[in-house]
């Protein structure tokens, strides 16, 4: 497995572990968790100030977009169980639809509670 950099923001310090490191890695300078980069992005050397901020103007740019992908995703699930279910109710009733409706339901309601 390859190594990926991790980096504090604040000390613009990076530190590298293996890919497979689970949990948070702290900066070898301030102790803080650092901000997971990958490792295809390159770090910016200390002294390039305006590259650290445009990293991490990315780097929050990235996760607001990926929080925004998975909402969008939960959405269309949730309409895709809804429209399932009336699709089913529709239908002359029987035992094995009647079960298939209450399966569909009750991950409706997993999918609403997260």
């Amino acid at each position: 497995m390859g190594n990926a950099a991790w980096v504090c923001f604040d000390c613009r310090a990076a530190v590298r572990r293996s890919i497979a490191f689970a949990g948070e890695v702290p900066c070898s300078a301030c102790g803080r968790p650092c901000a997971y980069l990958g490792y295809k992005i390159p770090v910016p050397p200390k002294s390039k100030l305006r590259e650290w901020a445009a990293l991490r103007e990315q780097l929050a740019h990235g996760r607001m977009q990926q929080q925004l992908d998975a909402e969008a995703f939960a959405v269309r699930h949730r309409h895709d169980l809804e429209q399932e279910i009336v699709r089913l109710e529709t239908l002359p009733a029987n035992e094995g639809r009647a079960r298939r409706i209450r399966s569909l339901r009750k991950r409706l309601d997993e999918a609403n509670t997260q």
